[in-house]
């Protein structure tokens, strides 16, 4: 009986233990949640919780790659660029819970002011608010990293950044259907909202994966400021950026492409224009301008479609040379052979059932050969040599291999079919014969571009292309070469010397439609067309037509081929054929040119120098191996060329105009056309150009005073 009342009593002694603990615990909670501090020890625990810190993660984006030109020019790249705000809540500190608010608000309104430009007044009354914090509106965004730097200079508390970045295009306008775009794209991350910058449209989209990179993460203790703590990042990977894209497009023929369509669209007002150039044995494509286009930078599209690559109209005479061409390969055809010109009586069941004539009403020039018929470009010509003379099942052939009504993908940028009328059901024997001279079934830009090539490749078509490689950012390691494709045989080497020598007649012999285009130092060869335009209630719209032009040179062994085409109800071969000769030259000057030694370059985003002295800004740009042009004999920068947010290669040349009215003419051997334009506009003088590439002689010497308005002639090659 001892031993059991024995245990009984330790038992409640037990119990007793317990619920004292109980006891305690729920009193060092209850004290713990009152005063933050330990019931038995005393310790601070909230104190000691808030200098620990709260874990969190932060995404660090990736750089997005750089698209090229294929002469190294960038064309899109990543701007970062700064949003100024401040914070008034006294509540927000530094570390060792110092002010991290604005302190004394008179003092960094007077000293911010004319930084950003805004009124002293104004930012005072901004400051003034009973808030937590504020902007300052469009004088606070796209502020440059030297303006943020000149702010971080102030060492004024409470001036915080949101860091931007957009995709900058340096030239604006230039080959914009192509290139494409790319903006910033909200997504959600391992639960983060993070901004990344997401390829919309052409090589920005088709290219994204490869553009994008690999975002980085952080993780970090901070207090409740957001301020890390220190020794508090607890883990990171740091971001890898995306690879660099060069394209096949050339700035220089580009460019020159790019202003001869505007000169001609203000000329001719055409509602539609596009014009394309490619290296005729490699298949890169030099250059595509059209019209209406689009900045990047705004994206100011009216029209999504790119139309050199999906804009399938019918042409008109330019599709002739196939038919021809089939015609002489299959041995059916005699160029010196003849037939009565100017009307065509399409018959069925001995029924006449449609007139075809010529494009001068009809008249025709009476009985000529099949050579002449190709000079004069006449329809009745090509309805004799299909209804006479060709096999139809070897020239729908040709059809197929030459790439016509297929889709293409030209890396990654779709190109659309076109439409063969002839296909249609039914009777459609009258849609052939129109298809054989452009009308009736349609086809793009790309499509004749791809197709003339058998005519500069004894008789195999190359395949385009606008990418030329792909290369890592980091370590310059090219991971896709692009390579030039040939098609089968299409054309016999005879046939092709016979299609040559009648494109070089429609532009060499007078009375042919292409003699507006010949060229004086340039052996140009090539056709025209003319083609109406459907309308979208049915029919032809009445006088609107396409207009279109292909050319290759030099005639004896062709390196470039040029397409292009304008619909409107104006036309002139005359102002056509100044884009024509033009873009030819461009392009010839620069595959002609010595291949230079490949220097390995580096890329620099430009800083907004405006305001700031000459010294320094020639310091910097020297410091990344850029050199300067100075404009003026001012000691203040008031303008820049290229501007602010521009991304630069290596050695390349920056013009800075001072507050200095005293101006001499530099020289300019080796400029560009858009750093001669760039200087006159600065310098306030006119230069007039002869010639496309680098500058190599200027009317006006070196060191040579100018005056407002002094005309100065360059000539480049």
């Amino acid at each position: 009986m001892a031993l059991k009342k024995n245990n009984n009593q330790s038992a409640k002694i037990i119990y007793c233990i317990i619920i004292a603990v109980i006891v305690c615990m729920v009193l060092n909670v209850i004290y713990l949640g009152a005063t933050g501090k330990h019931l038995i020890s005393g310790n601070d625990i909230e104190g000691y919780a808030k200098d620990r810190g709260e874990s969190k993660t932060e995404i660090l984006p990736a750089k997005r790659g750089t698209i090229y030109s294929s002469d190294n020019e960038v064309i899109a790249s990543d701007m970062k660029t700064y949003k100024l705000y401040a914070i008034l809540s006294k509540t927000h500190l530094t570390l060792d819970k110092q002010p991290d608010y604005v302190v004394d608000k008179e003092k960094t309104a007077k000293e911010l002011s004319p930084i950003i430009g805004m009124d002293e007044e104004d930012i005072l009354n901004r400051l003034s608010k009973d808030t937590y914090q504020v902007e300052f509106g469009s004088y606070g965004n796209n502020l440059s990293s030297l303006v943020k730097d000149q702010i971080d200079a102030l060492n004024l508390p409470g001036l915080e950044f949101e860091e931007i970045t957009t995709r900058n295009y340096r030239y604006g306008d230039f080959a914009s259907y192509e290139v494409g775009y790319a903006q910033a794209v909200t997504e959600e991350i391992k639960g983060k909202t993070v901004q990344n910058i997401v390829g919309q449209m052409g090589i920005e989209k088709a290219f994204d994966e490869e553009l994008s990179g690999e975002d980085g993460e952080r993780t970090y203790l901070a207090d409740n400021n957001n301020n890390v703590l220190p020794n508090g990042i607890l883990s990171e990977t740091a971001p890898v950026a995306g690879n660099d894209v060069y394209l096949t497009i050339d700035s220089d023929v580009q460019t020159e492409l790019d202003m001869q369509m505007e000169k001609m669209v203000k000329e001719l007002k055409p509602e539609k224009a596009t014009c394309g150039i490619m290296d005729a044995k490699t298949g890169k494509l030099l250059a595509i301008s059209n019209y209406p286009s689009f900045d990047p930078n705004e994206r100011d599209i009216d029209n999504y479609v790119d139309l050199f690559f999906n804009e399938p109209v019918e042409p008109g005479s330019v599709f002739k040379s196939f038919v021809y061409g089939n015609a002489i390969n299959d041995h059916k055809l005699d160029v010196n052979d003849t037939y009565q010109s100017g009307k065509y009586y399409y018959k069925v069941n001995g029924k006449t059932v449609a007139i075809l004539k010529d494009h001068n009403k009809g008249e025709g020039w009476g009985t000529i050969s099949y050579k002449q018929g190709f000079y004069y470009s006449s329809n009745t010509g090509i309805c004799h040599i299909l209804s006479e003379k060709t096999d139809k099942e070897s020239l729908l052939q040709d059809y197929e291999d030459l790439g016509f009504f297929k889709e293409s993908n030209i890396d990654g940028l779709e190109s659309a079919a076109g439409f063969a009328g002839y296909k249609r059901e039914g009777e459609r024997t009258l849609e052939y014969l129109t298809t054989g001279y452009g009308q009736g079934s349609t086809f793009t830009g790309l499509q004749l571009i791809r197709a003339y090539s058998a005519f500069a490749n004894d008789g195999k078509m190359v395949e385009p292309y606008i990418v030329e490689k792909v290369v890592n950012s980091d370590t310059k390691e090219a991971l896709y070469q692009a390579k030039t494709q040939y098609s089968k045989q299409i054309y016999s080497t005879d046939t092709v010397k016979q299609v040559r020598d009648l494109l070089k007649g429609v532009i060499n012999i007078e009375g042919s439609t292409g003699y507006n285009y010949r060229m004086d130092d340039v052996n140009l060869i090539g056709k025209t067309g003319t083609g109406q335009v459907a309308s979208k209630s049915g029919g032809y719209r009445s006088g609107f037509y396409t207009n279109s032009f292909v050319g290759m040179a030099p005639y004896d062994d062709p390196q470039v081929i040029i397409v292009m085409w304008y619909q409107g109800s104006s036309a002139s071969t005359v102002e056509s054929a100044k884009v024509v000769q033009a873009g030819i030259r461009a392009a010839l000057n620069k595959l002609n040119e010595q291949p230079s030694q490949v220097v390995e370059t580096s890329t620099f985003v430009l800083d907004n120098y405006t305001n700031q002295s000459v010294d320094y800004a020639k310091d910097v740009l020297s410091n990344h191996q850029l050199s300067s042009l100075v404009v003026g004999d001012g000691n203040v920068i008031v303008d820049q060329y290229p501007k602010a947010q521009t991304e630069v290669s290596s050695k390349s040349r920056v013009f800075l105009q001072t507050n200095g009215t005293n101006i001499t003419m530099p020289s300019m051997t080796g400029w560009s056309r858009k750093e001669a334009e760039a200087f006159g506009t600065m310098a306030n003088v006119e230069i007039e150009f002869k010639g496309v590439g680098s500058i190599y002689e200027q009317s006006v010497s070196k060191g040579t005073k100018l005056k407002a308005n002094q005309k100065i002639t360059v000539t480049a090659k």
